[in-house]
């Protein structure tokens, strides 16, 4: 299992700390850092099976900056733009093999934890 955020963004320290209170231990991954690249982008999208959008975070100060809301952009030029800039991609990204949470839902969260 892996855990991709971003340090600062207060979602992703609550996500891993909802981890942590339930004893699971995953490394943190720090997508502004080291975003990943697009092999790994393509094997998440094709792992979660709704395209790329769920990946792109339309709500950062990112998106807006480069006019995002206003293009048109295929998904290879998506993957292209997350895979260069971290603070493009919808975080946190939890990953198991090939079970894919992106942001923090409680819900999805306690089941994939068992309730623990």
């Amino acid at each position: 299992m892996e855990f991709y955020g971003y340090r600062r963004c207060s979602t992703c320290r609550n996500a891993y700390r909802f981890l942590e209170e339930r004893g699971v231990r995953v490394p943190f991954h720090d997508l502004v850092e080291r975003p990943p690249d697009e092999a790994q982008l393509r094997r998440w999208v094709k792992a979660l099976g709704q395209g790329v959008a769920p990946f792109v975070n339309r709500q950062g100060t990112r998106y807006r900056e480069l006019g995002l809301k206003d293009r048109s952009l295929t998904e290879d030029e998506w993957i292209r733009l997350l895979a260069q800039d971290g603070k493009l991609i919808k975080r946190p990204i939890l990953v198991d093999g090939d079970r894919i949470i992106v942001g923090f839902d409680r819900a999805q969260y306690e089941a994939w934890t068992g309730g623990r």
